[in-house]
């Protein structure tokens, strides 16, 4: 076998990645980040690829800085994509390769050599198809921040649904800032006392927290309420929860961006923008 070291020499090349990952997945150990994280390590070591993690956070991006001024990564992966991010303007303007998991913001559109994602308006679209369907009652869609790319895709989803369906701005109500525990019960709360019981969360995180003020106030889902999330956990599957959810695998999502990646750092043909698909996860939650 070649030496790993005069190979790098010879090609000019590090064989070496970063992986950008936000500091607070250290502290909330998030499941996507954590899955991600695996799949990336795992792909890039069978191409013969090294991982370097670098955490950030939005004012702090030192040690990608850094890994960079010493030139120890031939391209990086970004774990998410948020609008107005520094990220992008640190890669773009010295000419790194980067991959997303994740689409870019549409004016950021271009600057990644590969951005790979899950359909997820598609999915979306689909998924709240199904749910509004069953009932003309209004319906409530609680989210987090829409800075962040992913929750304007299933808002888009969500609105095309309504529209496919003839509902109109009077049958849903949108929360978005939903960033805590206190933030989701007192929207609810709220949205209880206007007498909507079908509810719509754009991820795990705000699921679990609307599941818990429903539950608080003795609804029983889905007698009393229906519930279903735009992205899947194993939490929502457990029998006691079982939520209704859009999944998207994020090991494939992570494998996908750090091959093709490999192949365009490698001058082999690669698909810019991988497009994966979407599964639908019925369970208890919906009458």
């Amino acid at each position: 076998r070649p030496s790993a070291a005069a190979k790098s020499l010879a090609e000019s090349r590090t064989y070496n990645l970063a992986l950008v990952l936000p500091r607070d997945f250290i502290k909330l150990d998030i499941p996507f980040y954590r899955t991600s994280m695996s799949a990336i390590c795992d792909e890039a070591f069978f191409h013969d690829y090294n991982v370097m993690v670098c955490l950030s956070t939005d004012q702090d991006h030192t040690a990608l800085t850094r890994t960079l001024d010493y030139r120890k990564v031939d391209g990086v992966i970004l774990t998410r994509t948020v609008e107005n991010d520094a990220l992008l303007e640190i890669l773009t303007s010295r000419g790194i390769p980067f991959a997303t998991l994740g689409s870019l913001p549409a004016r950021n559109q271009g600057a990644a050599l590969v951005e790979s994602d899950h359909d997820q308006i598609k999915g979306c679209r689909e998924f709240i198809r199904l749910f509004l369907d069953k009932s003309s009652a209004k319906v409530a869609l609680l989210g987090n921040d829409l800075n962040y790319v992913v929750n304007q895709s299933r808002m888009t989803g969500f609105r095309q649904a309504c529209m496919d369906l003839g509902r109109t701005l009077e049958d849903t109500t949108v929360r978005m800032g939903i960033n805590g525990q206190a933030a989701c019960t007192a929207a609810v709360q709220e949205l209880l006392g206007a007498g909507i019981r079908r509810f719509v969360c754009m991820d795990e995180d705000v699921c679990i927290r609307t599941f818990t003020v429903l539950r608080g106030n003795g609804l029983s889902i889905p007698t009393d309420a229906e519930l279903i999330s735009l992205s899947d956990s194993d939490l929502l599957a457990r029998p006691d929860i079982a939520v209704s959810a859009l999944n998207f695998d994020p090991a494939e999502l992570a494998r996908s961006a750090c091959r093709e990646l490999i192949k365009a750092l490698s001058d082999q043909p690669y698909d810019p923008k991988p497009l994966l698909g979407y599964e639908i996860n019925m369970r208890s939650s919906i009458r």
